[in-house]
């Protein structure tokens, strides 16, 4: 097996930067609007990052460890758009590719020598394409499974090469720090911390009861397997696994206090989820709503429709539903959109109303456009600015 993880370069500011020259080589730092003092940083450079500004820090502490910062509001569909065209390129190296975010991908390489050289010659090939093509830097891990895969990426920044293989787990792993462990959170580390185990190879090495009994039989055996550089040989290739649900989740830089402002961001996520949704010909049932406040407090609520549905409207009506009764009025920093309960989609019911077969049609057209010319290449009318440009 050869894994690659392709992991973009502070992808958000890289992102700003791709499509203003003027920023490049300077600290640049996406937020929300620097003034507010409870917003945070999305993303920062490496010129800003060389000053220690690191995600999520709040914008005043940023700008006080780089006063010469230039701040930027953030701008996902800018990013997403970008996403697609970094993972379209991907493809052109391997079909079996498997995206894990917005700016990773995990992509399987294994007898693709004859087409495009050795492991580092490849990953080569794939970082000058990007920048070539995009203007933005990647790094790229290479073993033989996704975890050490994604810890090899991690290891140079920006636009490093890094071999990493169950070998070399002793010399390159087992020395850094226990939280520096894929999958390692926080609380997780901390806790480790309390029982003496500080680096990952004092992981590798504790007893095996001991954590099964402070941690459970699941994590407990992902510990022990990932500090011993066992990890997923097998990708799950974009569009091959059947998922139980089609959702998309923003995160905002600044907090979401007006409704209508909120009621706008819910049209456009539920606009895409409803496109995915019909893409898979499937109709659904159950729409769920995730808000997380400002503290990071999150709530998720469901409803269950005693009809299967596809529209955009549907789901964003719902969407709204929900929100409007399990708000309690605090700022909103993420909102998600989900749908499941799936039935192969079927033709419009005897019984559908004018209403429905109205929004079904417009939904058809707007699809068959998108297609054609891509998903931005349209937007409805109610997410439109005030100067009459897409948002």
């Amino acid at each position: 097996m050869k894994i690659f993880h392709v992991d973009m370069n502070s992808f958000f500011a890289s992102c700003e930067q791709a499509e203003n020259p003027a920023y490049l080589g300077k600290p640049l730092i996406v937020c929300g609007n620097p003034k507010e003092r409870t917003g945070i940083v999305l993303a920062a450079s490496y010129e800003a990052k060389a000053f220690g500004v690191k995600t999520a820090m709040l914008n005043h502490e940023a700008l006080r460890l780089c006063p010469n910062a230039i701040f930027v509001p953030s701008r996902h569909r800018l990013y997403s758009q970008y996403s697609r065209k970094v993972m379209a390129i991907l493809d052109d190296f391997t079909p079996i590719k498997e995206q894990a975010s917005i700016d990773e991908a995990y992509l399987d390489m294994t007898g693709t020598e004859r087409l495009f050289g050795d492991s580092r010659h490849a990953a080569l090939l794939i970082q000058s394409r990007i920048h070539d093509e995009l203007g933005l830097g990647c790094s790229v891990g290479i073993s033989t499974n996704k975890l050490l895969a994604k810890m090899a990426s991690d290891m140079k920044k920006p636009m490093g090469i890094t071999e990493l293989y169950e070998a070399d787990v002793p010399e390159k792993l087992w020395p850094l720090p226990v939280r520096e462990l894929f999958g390692v959170g926080k609380k997780t580390a901390e806790k480790l911390n309390s029982f003496g185990i500080m680096t990952i190879g004092d992981l590798a090495k504790a007893d095996e009861k001991f954590l099964l009994d402070a941690f459970g039989e699941a994590m407990s055996k992902y510990l022990i397997d990932s500090s011993n550089g066992r990890g997923a040989e097998r990708l799950e290739p974009d569009g091959t696994v059947e998922n139980q649900s089609i959702g998309n989740e923003n995160t905002y830089s600044h907090d979401l206090t007006n409704l209508e402002e909120i009621n706008h961001e819910l049209l456009f996520i539920s606009d895409s989820v409803g496109y995915r949704l019909r893409r898979e010909k499937k109709q659904a049932r159950c729409v769920t709503v995730k808000i997380k406040y400002y503290d990071f407090k999150v709530v998720t609520r469901s409803r269950t429709l005693s009809a299967p549905f596809e529209s955009t409207e549907e789901i964003y009506k719902t969407a709204a539903e929900l929100f409007a009764a399990n708000w309690n009025k605090k700022p909103v920093r993420l909102l998600g959109v989900t749908v499941s309960g799936f039935d192969e989609a079927s033709q419009l019911s005897f019984f559908s109303d004018a209403a429905t077969e109205k929004h079904i049609a417009v939904d058809s057209s707007i699809d068959k456009l998108r297609e054609k010319f891509g998903f931005n290449s349209i937007s409805r009318a109610s997410l439109m600015d005030k100067t009459n440009k897409k948002l």
